[in-house]
């Protein structure tokens, strides 16, 4: 039970910890009779590089990745995620991703392998659009960062909770949001989110940090989602609003570094969608 005035997540993160988990995610969708179903298990390891006043430095090593679907975009992503095998990532205090710090290294790398997938897809034009899509983030200022921020494998791990404060004050809770970018085609979803001290236990100096999520109306194109779904369903008047919810469970040990994590977001519009992703991080080994 939490009884104390406060309670500020500054457990020890120290420079050289590293952890091994396993990442599993499954994403589902159904739009208009068209059923999409993918799972895909990836082994991390994450290790603290640097420690600073002002920041943090993590290297995030994809070792094995395996996944149900490998067609189609699903087997360029595959292809695409040897750019991924490494990543240095800058954190403020609190474990927010700022931004890749190795991406000249990822640029000479997609030099190397280029020509590879390039003659893997020769003469299949939708998987070039996809790969070229992919290459863009690396030559746009800030396009990388941002397809990371958004990662629900990247946020299992870094999830930007540490150094808060939970005051019984504010009911152990805070607000804030998160936001799911082309949800629905080049729509974003918002959530607004509630974050909740869940458990403390001081013995194990470890806590369960819960978010809860509604989409965040105020800030939500409604009306853009209800325009492409007429169009694309060609029915005037079509009542395309979309219902959904956000949820979140973060556990973290002693040493800042997380033991379990799972994300779950689901949003519908009657009758025409259904959208279901599912994220769970596991801890293997220290």
């Amino acid at each position: 039970m939490l009884y104390k005035d406060n309670y500020p997540i500054n457990f020890g993160l120290t420079e050289g910890a590293s952890r091994l988990y396993q990442i599993e995610q499954q994403i589902s969708y159904t739009v208009e009779g068209y059923q999409y179903h993918n799972e895909i298990k990836t082994e991390v390891r994450i290790k603290v590089e640097q420690k600073t006043a002002l920041n943090d430095v993590f290297s995030i090593q994809l070792l094995k990745q395996w996944q149900l679907k490998n067609d189609g975009a699903d087997a360029v992503d595959l292809s695409m995620a040897e750019l991924r095998k490494k990543l240095l990532i800058e954190t403020d205090l609190q474990g927010k991703i700022k931004q890749v710090t190795n991406l000249p290294e990822i640029k000479d790398h997609w030099l190397e392998i280029r020509p590879a997938i390039a003659k893997k897809y020769a003469g299949d034009e939708s998987a070039k659009e996809l790969i070229n899509d992919a290459i863009v983030l690396l030559y746009t200022d800030g396009g990388l960062n941002s397809a990371i921020q958004s990662s629900y494998l990247y946020h299992a791990i870094l999830p930007g909770l540490l150094e808060q404060n939970f005051s019984k004050e504010g009911g152990y809770t805070f607000n804030s949001h998160r936001e799911i970018p082309n949800a629905l085609g080049q729509t974003a979803l918002p959530f607004k989110i509630k974050v909740s001290l869940a458990d403390y236990d001081e013995v194990q100096n470890s806590c369960l940090i819960k978010i809860d999520g509604e989409i965040d109306r105020d800030n939500f194109d409604q009306d853009s989602v209800t325009e492409m779904f007429s169009e694309l369903l060609d029915e005037y008047n079509l009542n395309a609003h979309v219902d959904g919810f956000h949820l979140e469970s973060h556990e973290y040990g002693s040493d800042g570094m997380p033991l379990q994590s799972s994300q779950l977001t689901q949003y519908a519009i009657e009758g025409v969608l259904m959208y279901r992703n599912s994220c769970i991080l596991t801890l293997l080994t220290h």
